[in-house]
């Protein structure tokens, strides 16, 4: 072999890989976009002409054989071919630096990123690249002395035994199953999770037990947080192997143990890929080397991969074709469990379930939560105490640092710090993701409709794609058809923190884009509620009230005005279900509200000031109603005329109003007034003239006008029946109405009792047994049977109603006046009973 020839080939290829690498390099500085495949020409170019340079010098002190430099010649000439073909595509398509031409040229530059040519010279120049690394590692590996080859295997792991390890015993399963060593393939994996969900401390406790199960398998552990961190633990690892000496700078670590574990290495080996959370720092972003982490993952039979990642994406790209693993939170058994290992004294379960469901069994927050405890003295009690206070008070806790095991270097961590990596990965990544991981942030954290987070103009695509990506984060979960959300509370405590340390400005402007959002899909009040009502409502109301609790900073016309809206909607909606006291407060707040920023006479505060005086009138019987319904009666008069229908509306209800003081006449005169308007201006078989008519019949009723009065309640009932159906919450009311006017009319009234059953089996199943419209069919029944002697009947009716209000989850405020009445009346027939 011509020695001279070799070395000449390898000068000449310097001498135009510099010119390229000089003019490109130029360019570079001077066009903002230089084309991708110039730029991978620009960082391979400067790598290959050190590694023949270091070539040069071994070829010419006669370190290498005959054999190697006939086979590395090849190499050399092809590099040269290429980089002689590309010089001259960049002499011809490009001028000098600083011509005349220059400025007309740049569009020529960039023209060159989708020329095929110029792709074929970059993937052909990565290819000779990796021929001269393969060269250097199996000259490096040759050249060792055999008592280097270290026939003993290696644990490079940078953290102890987690002595407090808990659990996690089918994931272990799957790992010691998953990566055991198969002849012709590699074993591998990836751990998903959430950020301090315990994917490090699982593929830890998987080292250990690796180790102790086959004390011949070497262990490796990679932090490849970003590729800085991926360099530096392959540089640790040539070192520790003895690959290079500890002096060496380490620029050709990474490319050495790849190949040496490919080629060298004769032993079982593991190697835990921790951290690889961000795509473009494993995929695209280059080391010293000129190549990405992921280009440099080893690759052989005798070797298993395990990484860690948040990002169930990654995880699925990395760990193909395997399954990856979704690490979860603990379970019950788990998070008791390691409480009382790294609490150390005795503490009630009852009070650690507490604990853990507060902090929703993530071990990062449990741990974070003992570490406050026992730095701080404090029982779990005491430290729920101080948790529940207020959210300033969660986000301090959460933020609480403390030395967390299995992290780089013992740093301190929290759960705020950890999700803000994520928080800010995101960003990076889809500006939408992490808008509506703000939105989010401001609703309860289950069952958040798409529709709240979708805005009218977005593409459904491009929402898809943003509510994807925190699902691969794991910070949101879909349903199954991807039309309502969840998310961890701790999460929407950690995005506020954030969104108050990065943006402290926006966050009144997410909570009003969540407050608009809600308030545009909250249904308005109504009296004659359609088919899917209660369930939007239902839906709704969790989210209604997150957003309604947040305190602004600056309370503006428009943030008034959209609160008073939400809050009168929502007071209606509970006054359907029974929740009268909470309704009337909701219709007070609004009022006051919209008093405050639009004036008295503005419609939406006629409104609220209606629901205010129909409540306060119709089910507190509160004579303040009065004054209110007599100035909307003169309001609404005056703004939409005396025979619209609100106006008539008023009207009735200051009827109502108006027989609380034994003003029955008046009352009576009215309510005729406001049916005869109804009727001829809105129709006789209306539903506004249907209650005005509902009203004259209770007022006729209590003066003894029992024949007229029946007469309208059963006409309301029927013609409600008829529009609305026999089982709207509306109808079940008339009939209940109904019902209890015969009772009291002919006492032994088969019909009465024969309503208040099927009312009341209705009420039951549509309104629920604890509604307060239940209740109070359920006390009607039981008098009506008491009067008429059916003592045993009323006594199991009263008995069955405290029985089951005694296990009910629903205030008992409103309901509370007919429940005594019903404790009473039981108490009497039971009574009665025993002295029979």
């Amino acid at each position: 072999m011509d020695v001279v020839g070799l070395v000449a080939a390898i000068a000449h290829f310097v001498e135009i890989g510099i010119k390229v690498a000089d003019r490109l390099a130029g360019f570079d500085a001077a066009v903002e976009d230089i084309p991708e495949n110039l730029k991978r020409i620009a960082t391979v170019l400067p790598l290959i002409n050190n590694d023949l340079e270091k070539l040069k010098r071994k070829v010419q002190a006669e370190k290498v054989s005959e054999n190697v430099q006939i086979a590395l010649k090849p190499v050399v000439i092809g590099c040269s071919t290429v980089i002689k073909k590309l010089h001259l595509i960049l002499e011809n398509v490009l001028p000098a630096e600083g011509t005349s031409k220059w400025s007309r040229r740049i569009a020529a530059l960039k023209s060159l990123a989708s020329d095929k040519k110029i792709d074929d010279a970059a993937s052909t120049l990565k290819e000779y690249m990796h021929a001269l690394i393969f060269h250097q590692v199996t000259h490096i590996a040759t050249a060792l002395k055999p008592e280097k080859t270290h026939a003993h295997p290696f644990w490079i792991v940078p953290f102890d035994k987690n002595i407090n390890f808990v659990g996690r015993h089918e994931i272990l399963k799957t790992l010691g199953e998953t990566l055991s060593i198969k002849r012709d393939s590699q074993p591998k994996v990836a751990l998903y999770g959430l950020g301090g969900i315990g994917k490090s401390q699982v593929a830890l406790e998987h080292c250990y037990r690796t180790r102790k199960r086959d004390e011949s398998v070497s262990v490796f552990w990679v932090n490849a947080a970003t590729a800085a961190r991926f360099e530096e633990s392959f540089t640790r690892i040539a070192r520790e192997c003895d690959l290079i000496n500890y002096r060496d700078a380490g620029s050709d670590a990474v490319a050495l143990v790849k190949g040496w574990l490919e080629i060298r290495h004769s032993g079982p080996w593991l190697m835990v890929i921790d951290n690889v959370d961000n795509a473009d720092g494993f995929f695209q972003e280059r080391m010293r080397c000129g190549m990405t982490p992921s280009e440099y993952i080893p690759h052989c039979s005798r070797g298993s991969l395990l990484f860690t990642t948040r990002s169930r994406y990654i995880a699925v790209d990395v760990a193909i074709p395997s399954k990856p693993i979704n690490v979860r939170e603990m379970s019950k058994s788990e998070g008791i469990q390691l409480v009382k290992l790294r609490l150390q004294r005795e503490e009630a379960d009852m009070d650690i379930i507490e604990l853990l469901e507060s902090l929703e069994y993530i071990p990062l927050a449990i741990n974070q939560a003992v570490a406050f405890m026992v730095k701080r003295q404090k029982t779990i009690q005491e430290y729920l105490e101080r948790y529940r206070r207020n959210e300033v008070a969660k986000a301090m806790l959460l933020s609480h640092e403390f030395s967390d095991h299995a992290r780089p270097g013992n740093s301190m961590e929290s759960v705020a710090k950890t999700w803000m990596i994520s928080f800010e990965s995101i960003e990076t990544i889809d500006q939408r993701a992490s808008e509506l991981l703000f939105l989010i942030s401001f609703f309860q954290n289950q069952g958040i409709p798409a529709q709240l987070l979708q805005s009218r103009e977005e593409d459904y695509f491009d929402f898809e794609d943003s509510a994807a990506l925190l699902e691969a984060y794991l910070f949101i979960n879909a349903n199954e058809n991807g039309s309502t959300f969840s998310t961890h509370r701790l999460v929407q405590v950690a995005t506020k923190l954030w969104l108050r340390k990065m943006m402290p400005s926006h966050v009144d402007k997410w909570a009003l884009s969540a407050l608009n959002s809600v308030n545009s899909m909250f249904p308005r009040p109504t009296s004659y509620s359609e088919a899917n009502y209660f369930n939007q409502c239902a839906g709704l109301l969790p989210h209604a009230e997150s957003v309604l609790q947040h305190s602004f900073t600056l309370e503006d016309q428009d943030i008034g005005r959209t609160k008073a809206i939400l809050l009168n909607s929502t007071g209606r909606y509970l006054h359907w279900m029974g929740s009268y006291e909470e309704a009337r407060t909701r219709f007070q707040q609004s009022r006051e509200m919209n008093l405050k920023h639009l004036g008295a006479t503005h419609v939406n505060t006629l409104e609220s000031t209606g629901h205010l005086g129909w409540s306060l009138a119709v089910y507190h019987e509160d004579e303040s109603a009065i004054p209110i319904l007599e100035q909307l009666v003169k309001d609404r008069t005056e703004l939409l005329g005396e025979n619209d229908r609100q106006t008539i509306d008023a009207l009735s209800d200051l009827a109502v109003a108006v027989a609380l003081t034994d003003d029955k006449e008046r009352s009576e005169k009215m309510q005729r007034e406001a049916l005869s308007r109804s009727t001829q201006f809105l129709g006789s078989q209306s539903l506004p003239t249907m209650d005005c008519m509902a009203h004259l019949a209770s007022v006729l009723s209590d003066q003894g006008k029992n024949i007229e009065a029946e007469s309208l309640y059963r006409k309301v009932f029927e013609v409600k029946r008829d529009i609305l159906g026999p089982a709207h919450p509306d109808v079940l009311v008339h009939e209940s109405n109904l019902a209890l006017h015969l009772a009291y009319q002919y006492e032994t009234s088969e019909e009465a009792f024969r309503m208040f059953r099927h009312n009341l089996q209705l009420k039951r199943g549509i309104l629920g047994f604890d509604h307060r419209e239940t209740i109070v069919t359920s006390w009607n029944l039981a008098v009506t049977l008491e009067n008429n002697g059916q003592n045993a009947e009323a006594l199991q009716v009263g008995e069955k109603v405290l029985s089951e209000m005694d296990n009910s989850p629903r205030t008992k405020s409103d309901s509370g006046e007919y429940l005594g009445s019903i404790r009473r009346l039981t108490e009497r027939l039971r009574a009665a009973e025993i002295i029979k």
